[in-house]
């Protein structure tokens, strides 16, 4: 009977049932967060990050009213740069408070001591900070489960914001190199201007390093969607228009001044169109079904970009004629040697742009990205003015 004082104890049916329930309840949460811990920081899948969504979204939507008081974007960029750090401490919050609820109604089932004794007794087991004395087996055993649960789940934090830092920080790293070339904010034209002043050659080996960047990104930020809403230090940076910018620097290096795209730029262009697809995919909560499938998706449009161009009407690419004109007007009073058959490479490059943009203008419009050029639209309350690079601001204004 001393170990199960919960039927000792029992004052009648109903009290039995509720404590009952209350340690079923208390076991079957316990399953859920130890799964959400685990595939959540230790061996992170998307699909299995519930908390995450319901969290990143309700950040999101507070944040979103707050900024509407933003008068320009760097009072927006001020208001947003902290969402992604608010929603990761939110969601660390939650994690350890579900685990006090989860103990707490372990420790009311099986010891029967009263509902805010029980949460007291798992608050100081999962905290270690051991305030308060218990007698009896089993509530020395769920203290003791308790202790070693709250110093694990800590350490896990621990490993998890040191890991996420360290993405944020490579993602940041290689912006910052790279904004020497694609202007900040990013822009395609900007990029093939300075790479020609600056008589820089972007070797097959730099735009390996550039592929090899696009894929650690992806994988981070596929795994930590919080990762997207971090922003750059730098308000007239941010890392869907400066993979916007570099994408459309190496499609008009090939389109407009050599004619003809390289192994290696279609694989860095199909890798950075199957980022942008599959982070769109984690924006709007989808699910994408397998690995494999995604390694597919990336193959296919490398393949497509490097065959041979379709007759008939020039697809989409997400900007006006007479705005890539006026590009090629620029970049022609930079002393780009352009080709001089201009409408085959409007062809070829909007064919190539046709691959990414529209993921690339969802991904800059729902994080509100700086009003880059050739970067999309923005929500209605954020349309601030157009910020051009430093080139083209002496072209353009």
């Amino acid at each position: 009977m001393e170990l199960m004082p919960f039927l000792a104890d029992a004052v009648g049916g109903e009290d039995l049932l509720i404590r009952g329930v209350a340690l079923a309840a208390g076991l079957y949460l316990f399953w859920v967060m130890t799964r959400a811990v685990v595939w959540g920081m230790l061996v992170p899948r998307p699909k299995h990050q519930s908390i995450v969504r319901w969290i990143s979204r309700a950040v999101h939507v507070l944040f979103r009213g707050m900024a509407h008081r933003a008068r320009n974007y760097a009072q927006l960029d001020q208001c947003l740069a902290a969402q992604g750090p608010v929603s990761a401490l939110v969601y660390l919050a939650i994690t350890f408070l579900i685990f006090v609820g989860v103990f707490g109604l372990l420790e009311y089932g099986l010891t029967g001591c009263a509902p805010m004794e029980a949460l007291y007794r798992a608050g100081s087991s999962l905290t270690t900070i051991g305030v308060v004395n218990a007698s009896g087996f089993l509530a020395l055993t769920v203290m003791f489960v308790a202790a070693f649960t709250g110093s694990t789940i800590i350490a896990i934090f621990i490993g998890f914001l040191l890991t996420f830092f360290s993405a944020y920080t490579a993602r940041e790293s290689y912006m910052t190199k790279i904004s020497l070339l694609v202007g900040e904010p990013g822009w395609g034209a900007e990029m093939v201007a300075r790479v020609h002043r600056l008589q820089i050659a972007w070797s097959d080996g730099e735009v390996s390093r550039c592929a090899d960047w696009v894929c650690t990104m992806r994988m981070n930020q596929y795994i930590f969607p919080l990762l997207n809403h971090f922003r750059s230090p730098v308000s007239d940076r941010h890392w869907t228009v400066t993979l916007l910018a570099i994408m459309d620097g190496v499609a008009l290096q090939a389109t407009v001044i050599e004619g003809k795209l390289s192994t290696s730029a279609a694989r860095l262009l199909a890798q950075g169109a199957q980022a942008f697809r599959s982070l769109r995919a984690i924006e709007m909560s989808r699910i994408v079904s397998t690995e494999g499938e995604n390694s597919i998706v990336g193959w296919l449009i490398e393949e497509q970009m490097m065959g041979a161009q379709p007759s008939g009407a020039v697809p989409d690419s997400g900007i006006q004629r007479a705005d890539w004109d006026q590009a090629m007007d620029f970049l022609a009073a930079q002393g780009v040697p352009l080709l001089p058959d201009r409408e085959s490479s409007w062809r070829a490059f909007s064919r190539i742009r046709s691959y990414y943009f529209e993921p690339a203008y969802f991904l800059a419009k729902h994080l509100s990205a700086v009003n880059a050029p050739w970067s999309g639209q923005r929500h209605p309350a954020f349309e601030f003015p157009r910020a051009w690079p430093e080139l083209a601001r002496r072209f353009f204004t």
